[in-house]
């Protein structure tokens, strides 16, 4: 009887040990699924933040090897959620995500305590939480972990051994197709406050605005500031517009700016606020966007100045909003020969706006109708008669393709767990026939 009891117990146990470790294993895996896949969504912001790190701990590494880093970071964390919540490598794949915890845990302990950047960016613009956050559900996945490392090979699978190296393979090209879209596009879903459809310029926000600014100027190697107010500095006495810095007003400015579309655009000294005059509220404009022109291509400047020549005779008006010293804009000029009006804002503003150096964003009375990069435009020469008469047709459906990219991988993962569950369900049918072909047969005895 003692034994019995003991049976029963243990087979409670396990049963609940099951029930939480598959509570663990999806939870966990969500996790990584969710966030390298809003990262990856969004390389460019990604980068963008891994930027922020690099600067805070005075690091400086080649783009290309850090662009690459990006891309493996977020496949990386969507690929091994993708396992572990499919039971897919169930001795391995928890291990390897205990070994990234054992990275992540203690940088993330340093993030929070000396504070280097806003946020983290683990789940990129999709969800902003705060450093200390951050750490805690750090904390909370390295105790998950370590249980699955323990009792996660117990557990079921759902894609069967013989199949899983498909299902990595799946995932792999499928959330590299989302951020080479990403990157050489937009993103497919954008999480900032720029969406398509809604107003580039919150006008109310405008209005209202408590926020001044000061502006900082730079002489051989002394930065002063100024307010706007004050005399600038002649800049032919030496002095160079190096940034300018969001001050309170009436202590009424929100501590988190992101929330709030805060765009403002100057006059290329970056003193006069123009936002009204470079957006037009009623027709159609092009907004050449560029955050860093130290790094735009020579390349670029003929598709620029052909899309130039295509709006003036559409009736489109076209403008450029870049970020850099009154040099760096009449540098510019001289090399692209740019016929169109210039303006500056901020550089961090022009990423918020749209991604991509240069970006290019349409609006239709004010209203953004599209945003890409100009190198996603798959159109060499504007001037073409094939070229389309309304600028709407330059867009890219990123809906359309996010649509299309997940249908397929979802319906490719289903494939393999129905492939993986072919077997036993087959043994239950022919089974259940067996029985019930033995009960009818007239030889069988009564009961």
């Amino acid at each position: 009887m003692e034994n019995e009891r003991l049976v029963v117990r243990s087979s409670r146990n396990r049963r609940i040990t099951d029930v939480v470790t598959w509570i663990l294993r999806i939870s966990v895996g969500s996790v990584f699924i969710f966030s390298g896949f809003v990262k990856a969504v969004d390389p460019w912001g990604t980068l963008y933040k891994v930027d922020a790190y690099l600067s805070a701990l005075s690091l400086d590494i080649w783009p290309n090897l850090e662009l690459a880093g990006v891309f493996a970071l977020c496949a990386a964390e969507f690929v091994v959620g993708v396992l572990l919540a499919a039971g897919c490598l169930r001795r391995s794949i928890a291990v390897v995500i205990l070994l990234l915890m054992a990275i992540m845990l203690p940088l993330s302990l340093w993030i929070a305590i000396s504070d280097p950047v806003d946020d983290c960016g683990c789940f990129g613009d999709a969800l902003v939480i705060s450093n200390w956050a951050t750490f805690w559900k750090n904390v909370f996945l390295t105790l998950a972990v370590v249980w699955l490392v323990i009792y996660n090979r117990r557990c079921h699978w759902l894609i069967t051994p013989a199949l899983q190296w498909i299902s990595i393979l799946l995932s792999s090209i499928f959330i590299l197709v989302i951020e080479i879209y990403g990157y050489g596009s937009q993103p497919l879903i954008d999480f900032r406050q720029y969406r398509q459809g809604e107003p580039i310029i919150d006008q109310e926000e405008m209005d209202s605005s408590d926020t001044a600014f000061k502006f900082i100027y730079e002489k051989e190697g002394q930065r002063e500031e100024f307010s706007a107010d004050d005399e600038l500095p002649d800049e032919s006495e030496g002095w160079v517009f190096v940034d300018r810095k969001e001050i309170p007003v009436s202590g009424n400015v929100s501590d988190n700016v992101e929330e709030h579309k805060n765009l403002r655009i100057y006059d290329r000294e970056g003193s006069e606020d123009l936002t009204e005059e470079a957006i037009d509220n009623e027709g159609k404009e092009l907004l050449v966007m560029i955050p860093d022109l130290a790094q735009v291509s020579p390349a670029t400047t003929w598709k620029l100045n052909s899309l130039y020549e295509w709006s003036v005779k559409h009736n489109v008006r076209m403008v450029g909003i870049v970020s850099g010293s009154l040099s760096e804009i009449e540098e510019w000029e001289d090399l692209s020969m740019a016929s169109y009006p210039i303006y500056t804002a901020d550089d961090t503003q022009i990423k918020e706006v749209v991604r991509g150096n240069p970006g290019i964003v349409y609006l239709e009375a004010g209203k953004i109708i599209w945003k890409s990069t100009l190198s996603a435009i798959s159109i060499d020469d504007f001037l073409s008669p094939d070229t389309a008469g309304s600028a709407r047709e330059f867009g890219v459906d990123n809906a359309g393709i996010l649509r299309h990219c997940t249908s397929l991988y979802v319906i490719g993962m289903l494939v393999l767990v129905c492939l993986s569950f072919a077997p036993s369900l087959r043994h239950i049918i022919h089974g259940g026939k067996a029985r019930r072909a033995e009960s009818s047969s007239p030889d069988t005895p009564a009961q």
